[in-house]
């Protein structure tokens, strides 16, 4: 149920925050700033709460609290953006909801795998990104209706906002009551932090070719709508409805994908995504009209989905499960940080050279990444050498 919320945020950063930020008439860069600030948090929030709630010992359960505390704060943050005054008191509140975010999601893309069995852990995740991209797609159709609503609860394009606020702290309630956390191994309260994970090879080859994935993610996202707009001269409906498209393909194939994954080696699922995610962009580089924009973002929808089905499964296996939420930290660092640089970078090019480089250099990101995870041997920590401690 949380992937529901936080599915919902999260495509309100392609969507309504990018509006939000629009209403200000800030430059390309001052937009990316703002915006990559949910990738900023990212590097470092989510470690920091995997690792608490690793080492935590609440009675409700080690991951529950975080995710309390990470919901309210969120919801605050959302309620509280759009009457900020200016482009920098937005950007201080953006930061707190990015950071809040972070921190309860972390927790809970850990407790996915603990509360399922090994051999499930595709159609896990495959059914929690259905639920997700159900969430995303509220918002691409509801969104900007409810961003022009003439209501008197819309001061300030207020109400959208509000909803979502109340829909994301709705589900981690929910959660928080139905769900009984597993008893797992838990990591050793008096342990130092090692910053070890560079010894477990699989985890670092997959670390390496997410962050190349991202780095293409990242670099479209904050820009796409305004790419439809300027350079394509589509309207932001045509956007949005595109955005759906790559919402319902993904919630399609995520449950068929997340099996496939479970019968089939994982990484052959994720390297299928990956080069998807390739060839679509390809194609989008050619196109002009609007029935080429859907195909292009219904064929990503396909990839992306496969990406995230099988990501967070194959880390759950190449890792030691007492320390899940410190590796999911991790992860979320190298998917994190790559957003961020790409974000920011294609921000500048974007006002200096123009939108001939939106696709291409995404493309160049995640060959790279489709080369490193095609030749990478990844195995499950069974199958690993033992890392040397001291």
């Amino acid at each position: 149920m949380p992937n529901l919320g936080v599915g919902l945020l999260w495509a309100m950063n392609m969507t309504l925050i990018p509006m939000l930020v629009a209403t200000f008439n800030v430059s390309n860069s001052k937009a990316a700033l703002l915006i990559t600030m949910g990738s900023f948090t990212g590097i470092f929030v989510q470690y920091l709460s995997g690792l608490l709630s690793d080492r935590s010992n609440f009675k409700m359960g080690r991951r529950k609290p975080f995710m309390i505390m990470g919901s309210v704060a969120t919801t605050i943050a959302m309620c509280a953006m759009p009457f900020a005054g200016s482009y920098w008191t937005l950007f201080v509140v953006a930061f707190f909801f990015y950071f809040s975010l972070n921190f309860y999601q972390g927790p809970y893309y850990s407790l996915i795998p603990e509360t399922v069995d090994d051999s499930q852990l595709g159609l896990a995740n495959g059914f929690s990104k259905v639920v997700s991209v159900l969430g995303g797609a509220f918002i691409f159709v509801i969104g900007p209706r409810l961003w022009a609503s003439e209501s008197v609860l819309n001061k300030n394009h207020a109400l959208p906002f509000f909803v979502s606020a109340l829909l994301g702290i709705f589900t981690v309630i929910l959660t928080i009551v139905f769900i009984k956390e597993k008893k797992v191994p838990k990591a050793d309260t008096k342990q130092k932090i090692a910053f070890d994970f560079y010894k477990f090879p699989s985890a670092m080859k997959l670390f390496l070719g997410i962050f190349f994935i991202y780095m293409g993610y990242g670099g479209i996202t904050p820009f796409f709508v305004k790419y439809c707009v300027q350079y394509l001269n589509l309207s932001e409906g045509t956007a949005s409805f595109s955005l759906l498209l790559l919402t319902i393909t993904g919630a399609l194939f995520a449950y068929p994908l997340g099996v496939l994954s479970d019968k089939i080696e994982r990484k052959k699922v994720l390297v299928f995504g990956t080069l998807l995610f390739v060839v679509a962009l390809f194609f989008g580089i050619f196109v002009k009209e609007t029935m080429g924009l859907y195909l292009m973002m219904s064929v990503i929808g396909i990839g992306f989905i496969a990406i995230q089905v099988t990501s967070y499964s194959i880390l759950a296996e190449v890792v030691p499960p007492e320390r899940l939420g410190e590796f999911m930290g991790i992860f979320n660092f190298f998917v994190s940080s790559s957003q961020f640089i790409s974000g920011n970078l294609m921000g500048l090019l974007l006002d200096r050279v123009g939108y001939q480089v939106f696709f291409p250099l995404s493309i160049v990101w995640l060959t790279i990444a489709s080369v490193i995870l095609y030749f990478s041997r990844i195995e499950k920590i069974g199958l690993q050498a033992t890392p040397v401690t001291k």
